[in-house]
């Protein structure tokens, strides 16, 4: 665990990290973003030392940094830049194994480790004898990912190590990473000025803003309750939207359902639907679970008006309360299906959601703003103008 603890870091008479207070849980993927000048970087370099801090503690596993060896503490925490910092002048085992040598790794662990490594970031051994200059950035940048993980560090440090990359080579990297980080269980604390990337690969962002930390929690947390206009404008409109259908579940749309139990009769199913006006009915149990549905078909038929109505009920698909507008979306738009039940985790009947309410959310989200140019009485059209204009494009005329 790595704990900030009221650090601040002065440059002259301006502080590039003020009071931060911070907590890092062990196997955490933390991302620090921020516009340039928000302290993101100055804050993760103080990890290792390579800056030191004016004020404040920073503790790792309880043990304050300051009291451990500077090298020792470097060495056991790995570190990515931007410019990948392969040594030109080895070939890529030996920039591989380079920590491990110093920490005096024999010969057959570091071979070991440097080959599970390639195949993880799915490399060939053959590059072993290869130098930096003759692979390609992206691969260079792999390299450079799995030398921070050679030694077996704990602390992984990346400094916008994608940033120069292009968007496919950095969509791979990141996806690779995030699954390293899962498979070994690492602490990753990632510098990057890239929303995305952050709400991609983060299980905690830390948003900054000249040296102070404006707002602490997980991607949903963010897109969902930003914490002032800063923040807002870091992610952007479209993220919001869009997290309305990423995060916000059906349970914030829905309606309640008109249902009847499985035990009444078809005669008093009929009934209901005529007085509520709906052409389909849900069906539940003593217990209030969902059991099927009547539809105004099943009524259409010929039936004995006392059977119950779990002699004719049909079965019925349904979405659990949790589930977000988005997957809703596929149901009413891709399905077809008009509307949509919705249970809890244990399959009680919760409530309904239509098609109106799902349109009804998208044109809050994006629509719910717009203002037209014009009233629509206003807009008139002279379809002899436009028909005659029509011709003469067609006739090559010159006013066309």
């Amino acid at each position: 665990m790595i704990e900030f603890k009221n650090i601040t870091k002065t440059y002259g008479g301006t502080k590039a990290v003020d009071n931060m207070s911070l907590v890092i849980e062990d196997g955490e993927f933390v991302c620090f973003i921020g516009t340039s000048g928000s302290g993101k970087t100055t804050s993760m370099r103080m990890i290792n030392r390579m800056v030191r801090p004016n004020d404040g503690q920073i503790l790792i596993d309880g043990k304050d940094i300051r009291e451990l060896n500077e090298v020792n503490l470097r060495r056991q925490i790995g570190y990515v830049i931007q410019q990948v910092g392969l040594m030109p002048h080895m070939n890529i085992y030996e920039n591989i194994t380079m920590v491990p040598k110093l920490l005096k790794w024999d010969e057959e662990k570091m071979r070991e480790t440097a080959s599970y490594l390639m195949k993880r970031v799915d490399l060939p051994e053959s590059l072993f004898e290869q130098y930096p200059s003759e692979l390609s950035g992206g691969m260079q940048q792999r390299i450079g990912v799995i030398r921070a993980l050679a030694a077996d560090q704990n602390i992984i440090l990346m400094d916008e190590p994608f940033g120069a990359l292009d968007p496919i080579t950095r969509d791979s990297l990141q996806r690779l990473v995030k699954r390293l980080q899962m498979e070994l269980n690492k602490t990753i604390v990632f510098v990057t000025h890239d929303m995305d990337e952050a709400l991609n690969m983060a299980d905690k962002i830390v948003v900054m803003d000249h040296g102070k930390v404006i707002q602490v929690g997980s991607p949903k947390e963010i897109l969902m309750n930003p914490a002032n206009d800063f923040v807002k404008d870091l992610i952007g409109e479209d993220r919001l939207n869009q997290a309305i259908f990423e995060y916000e579940t059906v349970e914030s749309i829905m309606r309640k359902p008109i249902s009847i139990n499985e035990n009444r009769t078809i005669a008093q199913a009929a009934r209901l639907m005529s007085e509520t006006k709906v052409d389909d009915i849900l069906v539940v149990n003593d217990d209030n679970l969902l059991v099927g549905r009547i539809d105004m078909r099943a009524l259409s038929r010929r039936s004995k008006p006392e059977e119950k109505v779990s002699t004719i009920m049909k079965q019925v698909t349904y979405i659990t309360e949790k589930t977000s507008i988005r997957d809703a979306i596929y149901y009413v738009q891709d399905l077809s299906h008009r509307n949509i039940s919705v249970v809890d985790e244990a399959g009680h009947l919760k409530g309904i959601v239509t098609r109106g309410d799902i349109v009804e959310s998208v044109y809050d989200a994006f629509w719910n703003d717009y203002e037209p140019l014009f009233e629509e009485d206003e807009v008139q059209l002279d379809y002899e103008k436009v028909s005659g204009a029509i011709e003469q494009a067609q006739n090559g005329g010159d006013d066309a």
